[in-house]
């Protein structure tokens, strides 16, 4: 039997905190369920329970009585003693904060989020016209308001990698990943960020900390992969590398979601064809691509897989990790495709970079779809891995197995972790089909 879900601070595990951060900051529910294996009907049980722990905390800890105290009456706070020597001179703070803070006019802080917005918005348009350099310092100049406007310091960050500054890059998203951490414990404890007022618009916007994870990620792999770039070119990969580059063209290619994908890929064919033929040496003229959220970039995966090699496999795998919506997604069907082969290119990407394994949950899924042996074992090592969110993606995967063999393992782990909702599905499977 499994435990039920525990939605208490203390106890909410690294999977349950993500996804509702990505809710409070204005996500669709059910992406963000589908995203993080869960029901939209849980995201928002957890969310609602967080807020009204989060009110039953401040309300506790200051609650100023709506009648007048006389002073050498009982605290209404329980405590025995008499008000004026107990809540008084608190909950006298307390009033005059919030009598300070009502003589404002309350639509000064909404103008003044509106012209954040429509700043933050001149600054990503010069980093989408190529204008990194203004793009840069007009954010920079921001963020000396808004210091924890991650918004910003994302332009700022892909910038930086945009015009080959890696390390700059890297050093910006290491540490608004700190400052991501920093505010998620505080949110737990406080069901709010640092600075922001529940009922106020706010002034600043935080990612969680998966987000500035695959930042940091992309930002890493972004330098490796300027060091594996020809010194001396090859004229003929270099022309149809810039061709593929051609898709970025709004001019040339104006629509936009999928039928925009399927209209480039059709106009570009006879280059993808040619880069596919080439084999294993275009590899590194097509790295850099793939770290940009571009339309070239969504092309990267699939001339990858024609190449079969060590280094195009681990690089799928990297960039499964990169968070993009079609470019990791297809980064993910491939490795699948590959088969056995991926297997061990899997492995040894738990074996590296552990940093990072919150954001390897896709792999965790290959391997369910690949199945064998190999895959199996594997998944059963994953169950023992201190992260809920990969014990969970490693539950769900074994559950496509069948095993009865498996049940022991993934029960004992569902336990260890609290109770999750992608192995407890995969649990509950297995034994309403009999195989107990």
């Amino acid at each position: 039997m499994t435990t039920p879900f525990k939605l208490g601070f203390d106890t909410l595990s690294e999977a349950d905190i993500e996804p509702v951060l990505e809710l409070l900051r204005g996500g669709d529910p059910h992406i963000i369920a589908h995203k993080f294996g869960i029901t939209k009907e849980k995201l928002i049980k957890i969310r609602d329970d967080l807020l009204a722990q989060a009110e039953g905390k401040k309300i506790a800890k200051a609650n100023v009585p709506l009648a007048n105290i006389g002073r050498n009456e009982a605290c209404p706070c329980g405590s025995g003693k008499k008000y004026k020597n107990c809540c008084l001179d608190v909950h006298a703070k307390i009033k005059r904060s919030v009598k300070a803070a009502e003589a404002k006019d309350p639509g000064d802080r909404e103008k003044e989020q509106k012209q954040l917005i429509d700043h933050i918005e001149e600054a990503f348009g010069l980093f989408a016209a190529g204008k990194y350099a203004d793009a840069i310092r007009r954010s920079s100049k921001l963020i000396r308001r808004y210091p924890n406007e991650d918004r910003l310091h994302d332009i700022v960050a892909s910038s930086h990698l945009y015009t080959g500054a890696c390390d700059q890059a890297i050093e910006i998203c290491r540490h608004r990943l700190g400052v991501a951490n920093v505010q998620k414990a505080f949110f737990i404890e406080h069901g709010r960020y640092r600075d922001t007022e529940v009922g106020k618009p706010a002034l600043s916007y935080h990612y969680p900390p998966m987000t500035w994870l695959q930042k940091y990620w992309i930002a890493l792999k972004t330098k490796d992969y300027q060091g594996l770039y020809p010194e001396t070119e090859n004229p003929e990969i270099t022309a149809l590398v810039k061709e593929l580059q051609t898709a970025d063209d709004p001019n040339r290619f104006p629509a936009k979601h999928s039928k925009g994908h399927e209209l480039r890929k059709k106009a570009l064919q006879e280059t993808l064809d040619k880069l596919k033929g080439i084999g294993p040496e275009v590899t590194p003229y097509l790295l850099p691509l793939a770290c940009r959220y571009s339309w070239a970039g969504l092309f990267v995966p699939e001339i990858l897989f024609c190449c079969k090699t060590d280094l195009t496999m681990r690089s799928l795998t990297d960039i499964s990790m990169f968070g993009y919506a079609y470019a990791s997604g297809a980064s993910l069907h491939h490795l699948e495709k590959l088969g056995k082969r991926a297997i061990p290119c899997i492995e040894e990407a738990f074996l590296r970079n552990k940093t990072f394994d919150p954001i390897k949950t896709g792999i965790v899924s290959v391997l369910g779809n690949i199945g064998g042996p190999a895959a199996y074992e594997l998944l059963l090592r994953l169950l023992e891995h201190e992260s809920a969110h990969i014990v969970n993606w490693a539950g769900a995967a074994l559950g496509k197995f069948g095993s009865p063999e498996a049940l022991p393992a993934m029960i004992a782990a569902n336990e260890r972790i609290g109770g999750e909702q992608m192995i407890d599905a995969a649990i509950q499977k297995l034994m309403g089909d009999g195989r107990i």
